[in-house]
Formats: structure tokens, sequence, C-alpha cells
């Protein structure tokens, strides 16, 4: 289902499915980059039990306003939150995305239940120390070829965050018609390690 959601950040495209627990999907900072970046996940997580929120960010996609900053973006997503009435919710950003699910985790703590980071952004953004207060549960999961942000950060962001788990998935690029970046959305080109991961994350 496509929902537009009128927000006072602007208006925010959802591609919704199922019914349950609320997850909100974000994608990363490339201009082409839309909901469907999550679109190998979303049927498998509906499926599981919870209302999926792939969204199309401020200015992206099928989304008004203009492309702004991750604190931005993060309040519009809480004011999506308000819209909605999902009080808490399960937020999983890949690369940006991450970073904008990394500032309501730290910012308004009541509003995140659990956190999924896929190949981050947000080590040099945020300190160890910062981090150091995110007490939900929380999946950091990488591509181990990702050739846009190492997967060194994959161990940085799993000690920094006390109650992270680590998952990393192999030969992402290995496979036949894989970009040479496609290490970077594990969720994209390894779409059944990666999904199985999260659920049993999210089922723990």
């Amino acid at each position: 289902m496509e929902k537009m959601i009128d927000t006072p950040s602007g208006t925010i495209h959802a591609h919704m499915a199922g019914s349950g627990p609320a997850i909100l999907l974000f994608h990363g900072y490339h201009p082409d980059n839309t909901w469907r970046v999550w679109e190998n996940n979303v049927d498998a997580l509906a499926e599981a039990g919870f209302t999926i929120y792939a969204l199309d960010l401020l200015g992206y996609g099928e989304s008004g306003g203009e492309q702004v900053d991750h604190e931005l973006q993060a309040q519009a997503v809480q004011n999506l939150m308000d819209k909605e009435r999902i009080e808490s919710g399960t937020l999983a950003g890949v690369s940006w995305g991450g970073l904008i699910a990394l500032e309501i985790a730290l910012k308004a703590p009541e509003r995140v239940s659990r956190l999924i980071l896929v190949d981050s952004a947000g080590a040099g953004t945020f300190a160890e120390e910062d981090l150091e207060g995110i007490g939900c549960p929380t999946l950091v999961v990488w591509g181990e070829d990702d050739s846009v942000i190492p997967l060194a950060n994959a161990a940085w962001f799993g000690a920094a965050i006390p109650p992270a788990q680590v998952q990393t998935i192999a030969d992402v690029t290995a496979q036949e018609g894989v970009p040479e970046w496609g290490g970077h959305h594990p969720m994209r080109f390894r779409p059944a390690e990666f999904n199985k991961a999260v659920l049993q994350f999210l089922n723990s």
C-alpha cells in the first residue's frame, strides 16, 4: 500500500505492508535512493507480523520538500510517527539512513524500541561516548565487501553500542550482476541472509 503522510516537515511517502509493531526503514543519501532499496525485505518482515513503513525521505522519491540534513530528516520521521500514532518502533537505516536512525535513538530514545544499522554512516559524526548511551537492542549488519563504508566500522559500532550484535554478510559482490558497490547494500543483494539475520534479531 502506498500512503502519503502529511507532517509539519512536509509530505512523506511510505510504502506500507503488514500489521503489528512498526518497523520504519530509511534509505541512503544518494539522490536516486527511494524506499525501493528495501523492496526485497518488506514482504518478509511484514509476513513475520510487523507493520512496515518503507519511507521516501524528504526530497526523495514521491515525498515532498527538499533533501535536508540528517537532523531535519530525523525530526520529520518523528513527526510522521506522531501523525501515525507510533509511540515507538524499530528503526532500520542503511548508510545515511543509519545516521538518521542513530540521531533519533540518541535524541529521542523513547521512540526507538529496536535499532538496526546496515552499513551505517555515523562513525566520525558521533563519538563512542555518544553511542554508549544507546540502551535499546541493536543489530549491526554489514556487507563484508562494502567498498563505500569499510567493514571495520561494523566492529566500531559493535564496541561502542553496549547492547549491539554484529552480523556480517559475505560475498555480496561475488554474485553475477551485482555492482562493485553492492556490498554496501546487503539487504538488496543478499536478501535471504539479511532477512534471516533481522528476523532472528526481532524474535530474540
